[in-house]
């Protein structure tokens, strides 16, 4: 009988083997298949346009010369920065997805270590050790960027954007108008209560000469990094926007004593009318159009840079340093490099992820990061012997718009790192914002907290935890902005805060910061 069984073990065994033998056979035959091909083989791609693209990906020609090196062909569905994320979410909840999700800040670390855990998104390390050399360099050149893309589980589900430029650590800069300030005899506010009183006579002058009283003292686009008057709350003695971190304890930011403060300074500015009206209301377009209007009509706002919203160096604005707050406190939000875990990820749906992960891999080549980043050669970019120069934008036009007609740009896939950047006869533009970045440093923290891949079971927790919180604090902020009864009410907003988790959100971020410092 004991034979029998053996016997009848040994044969399943050697169907088993058969079949996976088979199925290896077939797994190489359709690899073989698909890196051997010239003929395209079409795939789809959901992608974010940036804020500041007038061009679609299938109609740059840098971007279908890509598609044609590995005989490829994208049908790209392109999404804008106010409604990507509520197309993501219902991709992955009815499984309709498309071959390839590409695009920087497009997928959250929560979603990469989820749907990979589900299947929806497939490993990736594989195929990078054998079809992409350029990644697998970038991984051993920078061995810690591989390891902080990697989920807990062991897998790679989505490769980076990475960009080491000295000017990503500091995203937003403040800006004033310098030409009011000559016209009224000011000087440049270095506190908080110099900063109020000048807005104060932003508001009551005509100070553009158009005989309207339309100058709008001060304005931001509150739920935006780059144009959001985050830093400011440095005046109070807090940094980090949301999570931060300070002597290795984590903390949230709009639930300290100093955030407090800087909300009821913020309302002192909001009822006087010193504060743009629809500050938390309008979108990115409407934001920057405002900036660009003739003749100007704001006294101060958050930005990137002069050249970035005016395409010149020539502006009435000038960039200041942190305000002085009445403790004395003078902070300034930094960030680790411009750094995203989404890129790009193939999801089950794909049939072709060999011909994927070779198309994307080109991105990954120095001389080609820096043209996904800057713009192609011979449009926005010279290639001179080892150096790169930077072209200017046509007349009329701001660089980001020029840059991000020919390339994907702020939400490409790349890795630029320091090196390539030594090659690079910095753009007046990047010379300005490194500036800045210069200007910011001694006022920013010296811990940030950094990015960290969670497992399944965190990320699903912190996405409930954070998804709660961060609503209810996006919903009360502006609130508070704009009505006041800060100090009635702040005890029931922190109690609110903490009935929704804000405790086990921070256990949680602090036990992979502690991880992260081992």
């Amino acid at each position: 009988m004991k034979k029998k069984v053996f016997s009848l073990f040994l044969a399943v065994l050697l169907v088993l083997g058969v079949l996976g033998a088979c199925s290896k056979k077939s797994e190489d035959a359709a690899t073989k298949e698909d890196v051997n091909s010239k003929e395209k083989v079409a795939v789809k791609a959901f992608g974010v346009k940036a804020p500041a693209a007038t061009t679609d990906y299938d109609e740059m020609p840098f971007m279908k010369e890509l598609q044609d090196n590995v005989n490829l062909d994208i049908k790209w569905t392109l999404a804008n920065v106010s409604t990507y994320r509520e197309q993501i979410n219902l991709m992955f909840a009815s499984n309709d997805m498309p071959d390839i999700f590409y695009s920087a800040w497009s997928l959250s670390g929560n979603d990469i270590v989820k749907y990979g855990s589900t299947g929806q998104l497939i490993p990736l390390e594989d195929l990078i050790e054998k079809h992409a050399p350029n990644i697998k360099a970038l991984f051993e050149k920078r061995p810690e960027l591989k390891k902080t893309i990697t989920a807990p589980d062991g897998h790679i589900y989505a490769l980076p954007q990475v960009d080491e430029a000295l000017w990503s650590t500091s995203n937003d800069a403040f800006f004033i108008n310098k030409k009011w300030l000559d016209k009224l005899g000011l000087p440049i506010p270095k506190t908080t209560e110099e900063f109020y009183k000048t807005l104060k006579a932003f508001k009551d002058q005509d100070l553009n000469g158009n005989g309207k009283k339309d100058e709008i003292p001060f304005s931001f686009m509150f739920n935006n990094h780059i144009r959001g008057p985050h830093s400011l709350a440095g005046s109070f003695g807090v940094v980090g926007r949301n999570i931060g971190v300070t002597d290795g304890k984590v903390y949230y930011a709009p639930a300290q004593p100093g955030y407090r403060e800087f909300l009821k300074y913020m309302n002192q500015l909001y009822k006087e009318g010193l504060i743009d009206q629809e500050a938390f209301t309008h979108s990115v377009e409407v934001y920057d159009s405002k900036l660009k209007l003739k003749p100007e009509t704001l006294g101060a706002f958050f930005s990137w840079s002069n050249w970035s919203t005016f395409g010149t160096l020539d502006s009435d604005y000038v960039a200041i340093p942190p305000l002085k707050g009445p403790k004395g406190d003078q902070l300034w939000n930094k960030n680790g490099g411009t750094f995203s875990f989404s890129g790009f990820s193939i999801t089950s749906a794909n049939k072709n992820p060999v011909r994927s992960i070779k198309w994307v891999d080109q991105m990954y080549d120095p001389e080609m990061s820096i043209q996904v980043s800057l713009g192609p050669y011979d449009v926005n970019l010279k290639k001179d012997g080892d150096k790169i120069q930077i072209l200017d934008a046509p007349n009329g036009m701001g660089y980001e718009e020029f840059r991000h007609k020919s390339t994907p740009g702020s939400y490409g896939v790349y890795a630029t790192l320091k090196d390539t950047y030594e090659k690079l006869n910095l753009s007046p533009g990047q010379q300005e914002k490194l500036e800045y970045a210069e200007m910011y440093k001694p006022f920013q923290p010296k811990e940030i907290y950094p990015n960290v891949l969670y497992s399944v079971e965190d990320a699903d927790r912190l996405s409930i935890l954070q998804t709660d919180i961060d609503n209810y604090m996006n919903q009360t902020v502006p609130k508070f902005i704009i009505e006041g009864k800060i100090d009635e009410n702040w005890d029931d907003y922190v109690k609110q805060l903490e009935k929704m988790g804000l405790e086990e959100l921070l256990q949680i971020n602090q036990k992979y910061y502690d991880k992260f410092k081992e």
